[in-house]
């Protein structure tokens, strides 16, 4: 029976830049099984999303910067696709609190800079340490900047699986519902151009697992102007 979803949050006129690449499969595997999930995969490689966003709540003006992984769950209800949260980082100490507390979501403060301007970006950083930065570099030598591989209606749209908490066997942990949809222009990532740091050493062991995992990425994924909607948390059924 379909349901309503019920948003907790919807968010217009926001800016977005993903990085789309795989990783090692069975590194995920082994991760995920923790939380009964299973690591979705293509060629058999893990698909890693990572997302950086520039927004507004309640004229709060925010940044976040998120690393998932695309997961899906085998229940008596059939299968169920979308991403496991591996975490996240919110410039607002107060926003990432309530997501800890009322969201039951991995979060954590972080100095978060995202631009959809050339050139594109992501930063985030811990006290002042680097975590973690990507940016799109021209590939010609004017410097005039880069043509999209395609362009149009675009975004994603999916169960958000949460880490467990705990270790009890029997709980499956949460989740809650998330929606991305706006114009969509794509780039792949270009090695020979393309900037991206990860600094696992600064001991920070959610970016050590990208690392540890062989994190590649492939493309580049903008919305200037993007709309997120996020529902409430529930429980996976047993």
């Amino acid at each position: 029976m379909n349901t309503e979803i019920k948003w907790a949050a919807k968010l217009a006129h926001v800016k977005e830049v993903s990085l789309l690449g795989v990783a090692d499969l069975a590194y995920w595997e082994g991760r995920l099984r923790h939380d009964n999930l299973f690591a979705a995969q293509r060629d058999g490689k893990a698909q890693v999303m990572i997302v950086a966003t520039d927004s507004r709540f309640m004229g709060v003006p925010f940044r976040e910067f998120s690393v998932s992984v695309l997961a899906f769950e085998n229940g008596t209800g059939g299968r169920r696709d979308g991403a496991y949260l591996v975490h996240a980082w919110n410039s607002c100490r107060f926003f990432a609190f309530c997501e800890r507390v009322f969201f039951s979501t991995p979060y954590s403060h972080g100095e978060v800079r995202v631009s959809t301007a050339a050139p594109v970006s992501i930063h985030v950083a811990e006290k002042g340490r680097v975590l973690f930065e990507a940016q799109m570099r021209s590939a010609d030598v004017a410097g005039s900047g880069r043509k999209p591989s395609s362009s149009g209606a675009g975004g994603w749209d999916g169960l958000v699986f949460l880490p467990r908490r705990n270790a009890i066997p029997v709980e499956r942990g949460k989740f809650f519902h998330a929606r991305i949809a706006g114009h969509t222009e794509t780039f792949p990532f270009l090695r020979e151009t393309d900037a991206l740091t990860m600094n696992p050493g600064n001991g920070n062991g959610f970016l050590a697992a990208l690392a540890n995992s062989n994190f590649a990425p492939e493309q580049w994924v903008v919305r200037a102007d993007a709309t997120h909607a996020k529902s409430k948390t529930y429980k996976r059924e047993t």
